[in-house]
């Protein structure tokens, strides 16, 4: 039975409160799958087809915020509640990470100021309990029920679920999202130590290029400059001798700069590689929106100039920063990618119909959160021009202008 707290709760409970975080998780599925009441055998064949489907899909994922996604559709799926929350714990602070949040549901009904409020007072509660909590909440006409999601026995984040006052939440409800937490945990757990395996491979590659930058191209700068130096001391004293040693330097530079072109080629995203700017941002706008009320689309007009590597990756690494921004934080229904090409230039811009923020603000205070200062690096690296314009409730646009040398 889910824990229910007396204060501003309508029916509180006698039951005793376990503290100690729950080491089994087939004591909830037994609890959610083989109890005596009716209405669960009437649907135990059908939640357990569901959530062997989810636990067969959550364990092949291991980006965290698909398995997010997918946590929390499925709780709307199984339970039929208005409105599924997930929410993981900030592991600095140990309050709520907002911009983890996942949620599903009408965006009229029960508002996130609301709940948002009450789950990071929960998450820091000294010792709250492993049962799932519900709590009634009249002044809101809601219920709310949360489970605690628990790896190696700390709390990283909350599944919840709210529902109209109306509709009080079923105990195979309640069994139902404790399964679920079950799973999130499992797949934040999986998803992270993917993330840490990412990181160390990672390392690993840059260790690898330095030292093949360090044998190779550096090698050959450091023969050309010593070259150099030699045909200073000698320009005066043998001329044609100097002369014929600078065409062999310049055929060892030029040797050099196709060793360093063909780093930076090997150093671009794969998808960027595989299919194109238009297709990787395609691919891109479609894989971080699946699952989420946002919804984006990509708008080319005009052909796109050839490209260096580094100008494709600036254009590409902006269109993915801005996308995430606009996912994670705009709150809109809609992020459309514009891609204009000229002969000599190509203008990105991405465009979001959220709530907004304050620019100005949001750069003289280095604005980690939405990477803004990383953008304007990447563009004025490339000689391009970055422009933000945004304000509270009016959405946000993002525009660079990149200018192309043009390669032959």
């Amino acid at each position: 039975m889910a824990e229910e707290i007396a204060a501003g709760i309508e029916e509180p409970s006698s039951a005793p409160q376990r503290k100690a975080w729950p080491s089994d998780v087939l004591s909830v599925w037994g609890r959610a799958f083989f109890a005596r009441d009716d209405e669960r055998h009437a649907s135990q064949a059908e939640l357990l087809g569901v959530l062997h489907d989810v636990a067969d899909a959550v364990s092949t994922i291991v980006d965290l915020d698909h398995a997010l996604d997918l946590i929390v559709q499925s709780a709307r799926r199984i339970t039929g509640t208005d409105k599924a929350i997930i929410v993981l714990v900030d592991e600095d602070s140990g309050g709520i990470d907002s911009d983890s949040v996942v949620v599903r549901g009408r965006k009229d009904q029960h508002t996130q100021e609301w709940w948002e409020h009450r789950l990071g007072q929960i998450v820091e509660q000294p010792e709250l309990s492993a049962e799932p909590l519900l709590e009634a909440h009249p002044s809101q006409g809601a219920w709310l029920l949360c489970c605690p999601v628990v790896v190696k026995s700390s709390l990283v984040g909350l599944l919840c679920a709210v529902n109209d006052s109306s509709r009080a939440f079923t105990q195979v409800q309640q069994d139902s999202i404790a399964v679920l937490a079950a799973f999130a945990a499992s797949s934040i757990e999986t998803a992270r130590l993917a993330e840490q395996a990412r990181r160390v491979n990672l390392a690993n590659e840059r260790d690898r290029i330095a030292r093949e930058l360090h044998d190779g191209v550096i090698q050959s700068l450091f023969s050309i400059s010593l070259g150099m130096e030699v045909c200073k001391k000698q320009i005066h004293r043998d001329p044609a001798a100097v002369s014929n040693r600078l065409d062999e330097l310049q055929v060892h530079l030029n040797s050099a700069m196709t060793e360093l072109r063909r780093f930076i080629y090997d150093l671009r995203p794969a998808k960027l590689v595989e299919f194109g700017l238009i297709g990787a941002v395609e691919f891109w706008v479609a894989e971080v929106t699946m699952g989420r009320t946002i919804w984006g689309r990509v708008e080319v007009e005009g052909a796109l100039p050839r490209m260096s590597p580094s100008e494709e990756a600036v254009l590409y690494g902006v269109a993915k920063e801005s996308v995430s921004n606009a996912v994670r934080h705009s709150r809109g229904q809609c992020v459309t990618v514009s891609i204009h090409g000229a002969p000599d230039a190509v203008r990105l811009a991405v465009v979001d119909d959220g709530v907004g923020f304050d620019v100005g603000r949001s750069i003289d205070g280095g604005a980690t959160g939405l990477g803004l200062d990383s953008i304007r690096r990447r563009v004025e690296r490339e000689g391009g021009h970055l422009g933000i314009q945004s304000e509270h409730g009016a959405g946000t646009r993002i525009e660079i202008q990149l200018p192309i040398g043009g390669i032959g």
